[in-house]
């Protein structure tokens, strides 16, 4: 069973990404920002991290998609990871669209972790 203190990790990281897509970025114009490639993996790979695998296994079936935040999530995964033609080191990111993502994650996440887990057991 998840504790609420895992939710509440994996909702900072969320948190933490949002940050650094606000204020680390190496470059804005318009709703575009480039941020360095590195700073992104290390927050997304800690949250991959510490996801309950009953909600990794979600997210890999077809039944997954019933989830906002699961479906928000792999939204956010396709639209941080475009690398920018000109540096391979740096992202390209719409900031608009991926803090719409981010803001649903947030909303949603730990209600569709509760009813993952209900599922799961």
């Amino acid at each position: 069973m998840v504790e609420q203190e895992d939710i509440e990790t994996l909702k900072g990281y969320f948190k933490k990404l949002k940050k650094v897509l606000m204020y680390n970025s190496d470059f804005t114009f318009f709703n575009y920002r480039l941020i360095k490639k590195s700073k992104i993996d290390d927050i997304l790979c800690c949250i991959l991290a510490t996801f309950p695998e009953s909600y990794k296994n979600m997210m890999k079936q077809k039944e997954g998609k019933n989830y906002t935040s699961i479906l928000a999530y792999s939204l956010l995964f396709n639209a941080i990871k475009n690398k920018f033609v000109l540096n391979p080191e740096v992202y390209l990111v719409s900031f608009t669209n991926v803090t719409k993502y981010l803001d649903t994650i947030l909303r949603d996440i730990e209600k569709d972790i509760i009813r993952i887990e209900k599922i799961s057991y």
